[in-house]
């Protein structure tokens, strides 16, 4: 929704800024495209708002789970991710990214060469002689680093 409503101008009135919420056509487009874009169970929790902000902030709050839990999960998933339980090197590379992602949305930063290694560690037996060649070579282990060498075989 935040890249959608980015695209098209839009996400200013979400967040709130002040040249976007006196736009009161763009403020009742923004939540016209919100309100179309949530399922029509869940429509109850917004149908009250008057604001694009105010719709986007109740359902933040109704479905974002930003405890101890989620955060356990997220965790739980980016160390246990294996390249053998995805369809591709893509997947896999996106799959460890993604994760980070939302860790980092919960304020829950993982360090760049913590990507690299945990990219490294998912790896089959297959991958050894590249991941050796990394270590001799004296190449940085980052995140990036690693999701270049997967993604364009380099």
């Amino acid at each position: 929704m935040r890249a959608y409503l980015g695209s098209i101008d839009l996400w200013g009135c979400v967040e709130g800024i002040e040249s976007y919420v006196n736009d009161a056509k763009k403020s009742t487009m923004a939540r016209a495209k919100i309100i179309l874009a949530v399922e029509k169970q869940n429509y109850s929790h917004i149908q009250d708002t008057k604001t694009p902000k105010e719709a986007w902030d109740k359902l933040r709050d109704t479905f974002e789970d930003s405890g101890l839990t989620r955060k356990e999960g997220l965790l739980r998933t980016l160390t246990s991710t294996r390249f053998i339980d995805c369809s591709s090197i893509e997947e896999y590379v996106n799959k460890i990214t993604s994760t980070t992602h939302k860790l980092k949305e919960l304020n829950f930063e993982v360090k760049d060469k913590m990507i690299g290694a945990l990219l490294l560690s998912g790896l089959p037996e297959e991958y050894k002689p590249m991941i050796m060649e990394l270590e001799n070579s004296g190449t940085k282990i980052t995140g990036d680093a690693i999701k270049v060498k997967l993604l364009y075989k380099i």
